[in-house]
C-alpha cells in the first residue's frame, strides 16, 4: 500500500475492528467511497506466535476465488479490490486482502451494540430473515464459511427498511460442489455460538448500566439488548433456514434433536481461559497463565 497516499488520506483513514483490526481508507482523497485493507494473520496460538507472516502457499488467491464465486452466484458480499502479497525472506510473506466497504453495514456485533432493546425487539424477525436468506443462498453456492460468526455477517438497513445482510472474509472457506445437511449444521452451530459467546462475554450478571454506545439510554447494556434474542428466536431461524425457498428437509425438529446447541464445551473453555464478562469487547485474563490462556484461545 502506497505509504504517501495513506499519509495523503490523514484523519479519513479509520481504524476499524472485527477480529483483528483493519484500515477503511477513501478510494480518492476526497471520495464518499471507501475501501478496507485486511492484513491476513495466523488464528489461535500460531496468531500469537506468528503474526502474519506464512510459509508459501495462495491463500489470498484462494480467497479471491471465493469471494468471486460468492458474487458470480449471487450471494450478497464485498466487491474484491485487490490483493496484495509481499515476500519477507525465502518461502516467507505477508499479505494483505482490499475489498471495497459497503456504505452503511454494520456487523452483527455493532448493530446489537448500536440499537436499542426496542428497536431490535421490533425488527429481528425481518433481520432473521435476512440472515437466513444470506446464509442458505451461500450454502446453496456450495460455499462452507471457515469462520462464521457474527463479525463476519454485515447488515444494511434501507431507506424503505429492508434489511439486507452480506458475508464477509471467506479466508480459508471452501467452494463444494454440494453441501451436506452435516456440513450445513456446523457452519449454522458456529454462528450460534459467536451468539452465546457474546451473551456469556456480556454476563447475565453483569452489573454495569453504563451505555454501550452514545444513542443508548442510561441503563441499557449489552446484555440487556442480547436477552431480546430468545431461544424461540432461534428454532425460528433455524426453522426459515431448513424451509427457506425449496426446503431442505420439512422434517427440521428433528435436526434440532440430534445436534444440540448449548455449546457447554466452548462454556467451559471460557471459564477456564478466564474471558472477563466485565469487557465484552476483548476479554481479559483473571489469574490465568499466559500459556493457558493461548492453548484455550486456539481451540475456540
Amino acid at each position: 500500500m502506497d505509504k504517501e497516499f495513506l499519509h495523503k488520506s490523514g484523519n479519513n483513514t479509520q481504524v476499524k475492528f472485527g477480529r483483528g483490526s483493519y484500515l477503511s481508507v477513501p478510494m480518492t482523497e476526497n471520495s464518499t467511497e471507501r475501501f478496507i485493507i485486511r492484513d491476513y494473520r495466523h488464528g489461535g496460538l500460531l496468531g500469537k506466535l506468528f503474526g502474519g507472516v506464512f510459509l508459501n502457499g495462495n491463500r489470498p488467491l484462494k480467497e479471491l476465488f471465493t469471494s468471486e464465486t460468492a458474487s458470480q452466484r449471487g450471494v450478497p458480499s464485498a466487491e474484491v479490490i485487490a490483493i496484495a502479497k509481499r515476500r519477507l525472506w525465502g518461502l516467507f510473506y505477508k499479505a494483505k486482502f482490499i475489498s471495497k466497504e459497503i456504505d452503511g453495514a454494520v456487523d452483527m456485533v455493532e448493530f446489537l451494540k448500536k440499537s436499542s432493546p426496542e428497536f431490535i425487539q421490533t425488527y429481528k424477525k425481518p433481520v432473521i430473515f435476512a440472515l437466513v436468506k444470506l446464509i442458505r443462498n451461500m450454502h446453496e453456492a456450495g460455499i462452507y464459511h471457515a469462520d462464521l460468526h457474527l463479525k463476519n455477517v454485515l447488515l444494511k438497513k434501507d431507506s424503505t427498511g429492508k434489511f439486507t445482510a452480506y458475508i464477509i472474509d471467506l479466508d480459508k472457506s471452501v467452494v463444494l460442489d454440494k453441501l451436506d445437511i452435516q456440513q450445513r449444521i456446523r457452519n449454522l452451530l458456529r454462528l450460534d455460538r459467536s451468539l452465546e459467546k457474546l451473551r456469556w462475554l456480556s454476563g447475565k450478571d453483569y452489573k454495569s448500566n453504563v451505555p454501550v454506545s452514545l444513542d443508548d439510554k442510561p441503563g441499557e447494556s449489552l446484555n440487556q439488548k442480547i436477552a431480546t434474542i430468545s431461544k424461540t428466536d432461534r428454532i425460528r431461524f433455524f426453522k426459515a433456514y431448513m424451509l427457506f425457498d425449496s426446503a431442505i428437509d420439512k422434517n427440521w425438529k428433528m435436526y434440532i434433536r440430534q445436534y444440540p446447541s448449548h455449546h457447554s464445551l466452548h462454556k467451559f473453555w471460557w471459564r477456564v481461559s478466564g474471558l472477563s464478562r466485565s469487557n465484552p469487547e476483548k476479554g481479559k485474563l483473571q489469574g490465568k497463565s499466559f500459556l493457558k490462556f493461548l492453548f484455550v484461545n486456539s481451540v475456540i
